[in-house]
């Protein structure tokens, strides 16, 4: 079977850009994935870049963007829109690489295309003028404000999950037609490997969720006790079960993570989840229609922080992914 003949034959565009206020200076890249059939976005994303110039700035977005599409699907054709006439000439090839920065991000992005290539997919370029790309450029905008973004909406069709623009059903739904207990914040901690890292763990969760949150979680040692500290230190108390275990027969999704997961979206509030890495994949693959040959594609690490929110209509994000800068 040719490579051609394995794509998917879905449509995606990126929306790239990225800036510098001083350049170099203050930089920070911004980028999203849209589905060109329904104009419905599929991710933002947008990062500080500390001190940076422009152009870096703006190979930065393309990398991002290029990165998810080939996490939602590397066999897509995909479209590039950027403001950037630079990057846009550079990656078409009809402009040559001089500085060596540029030339470096411009080699990781054709290995990008290449990748989806391999899959069966495409990537092309356009340039458009900034008032065109102006959903990226307020990403890269919040980026130089040192705002992190990792936002992945759900919107998949009830047939084939390819994304029609009709929102999926979300978990937590009440068959009675009940009201939600109000929208949930979550945030999901993997157990980590040792308890030398605990301290910082529990200092990164306070700074991210503040006091009174709900501590929920594993009944295995490690666990449990990260647990009880994390509710010792945002004066709440810890209810750790098995249900967290993420140790039901079988591999792929555990559905018993998923149901305490379902349990605390009915619910509503801020609470924080402690799980190994197949709860965590598990919770993000209620959240994102994740396809089973796709369950373990996402990278997580022990002692790492992801966080998801769920709204009273039922709509999710993922605010971000294996955060792990705390560990360092």
């Amino acid at each position: 079977m040719s490579a051609a003949s394995r794509g998917s034959a879905r449509r995606l565009v990126v929306e790239a850009d990225g800036g510098s206020r001083g350049n170099p200076g203050v930089a920070g890249y911004g980028a999203l994935v849209r589905d060109p059939s329904t104009g419905r976005v599929l991710v933002e994303l947008a990062e500080p870049l500390g001190t940076a110039s422009n152009n870096v700035a703006e190979y930065s977005g393309l990398l991002a963007g290029l990165r998810a599409v080939i996490d939602i699907d590397p066999g897509a054709g995909v479209r590039v829109k950027m403001d950037s006439k630079l990057v846009v000439e550079q990656m078409s090839g009809r402009w040559k690489i001089k500085h060596e920065d540029m030339r470096r991000l411009a080699l990781e992005a054709r290995e990008l295309c290449t990748q989806i290539s391999r899959a069966g997919g495409s990537v092309d370029f356009e340039w458009v003028p900034r008032e065109k790309n102006k959903d990226a450029d307020a990403l890269s905008n919040e980026a130089m404000d040192g705002k992190s973004v990792h936002r992945v909406l759900v919107a998949h069709d009830a047939g084939d999950g390819a994304g029609s623009g009709t929102p999926a059903e979300q978990p937590g739904e009440r068959e009675s037609g009940e009201p939600r207990g109000g929208p949930l914040r979550l945030l999901l901690v993997q157990t980590p490997l040792e308890e030398a890292s605990t301290s910082r763990i529990v200092a990164a969760v306070r700074r991210l969720v503040g006091p009174s949150a709900a501590v929920v979680g594993s009944d295995e040692i490690l666990a449990g006790r990260l647990a009880g500290e994390l509710a010792a230190a945002l004066g709440s108390t810890a209810a750790t079960s098995r249900e967290w275990s993420g140790e039901a027969p079988g591999d792929g999704v555990d559905e018993t993570v998923r149901t305490a997961y379902r349990s605390l979206v009915a619910r509503g509030g801020t609470v924080v989840a402690l799980t190994n890495r197949r709860g965590v994949l598990s919770v993000l693959s209620d959240v994102l229609g994740t396809p089973p040959e796709r369950f373990w594609a996402l990278a997580t690490a022990p002692g790492s922080l992801t966080a998801v929110e769920v709204w009273e209509d039922g709509s999710a994000s993922v605010a971000f992914t294996n955060r792990t800068d705390h560990l360092a």
